[in-house]
């Protein structure tokens, strides 16, 4: 006695139709862009990341060269002395007082003092002659 003959499902090469190839066609170009515009997608979104991770080392690294240090560099208003008797300037700290930075005067500065219709005692009296019990 013979068994009847069972069916079973197996992969077999199956050549395709002309109308297969284009659906084919058409699915593998969509799965392309597909992957291309995820691809861009994790770019955008690891450039984005990136940026944010510098700038929390960045952050970092100057607290951290603050506190080795024990000091940092801050915008602090500051006055500016002439002295023009001794031809420099003076950078003095309003919330403290401190003399933070002297240099010389510049060429500018210099010239200021030539057009001071107030010049001080010293100056007033310089060139002019005296004369004795006047």
């Amino acid at each position: 006695m013979s068994k009847p003959d069972e069916l079973v499902m197996m992969e077999v090469k199956c050549f395709l139709t002309e109308e297969e190839k284009i659906e084919r066609g058409s699915e593998l170009a969509r799965h392309v862009q597909n992957a291309e515009m995820l691809t861009d997608e994790k770019k955008e979104r690891a450039a984005a990341y990136k940026t944010k991770i510098d700038t929390h080392r960045l952050e970092a690294v100057a607290l951290s060269d603050a506190l080795q240090a024990g000091y940092e560099h801050r915008q602090i208003e500051c006055r500016k002395v002439i002295h023009y008797a001794l031809r420099t300037v003076d950078f003095v700290r309003n919330d403290t007082g401190e003399l933070v930075q002297t240099r010389p005067m510049e060429i500018g500065e210099a010239q200021e003092n030539m057009f001071d219709e107030t010049p001080n005692s010293d100056e007033r009296h310089k060139g002019k002659i005296t004369l004795l019990g006047r």
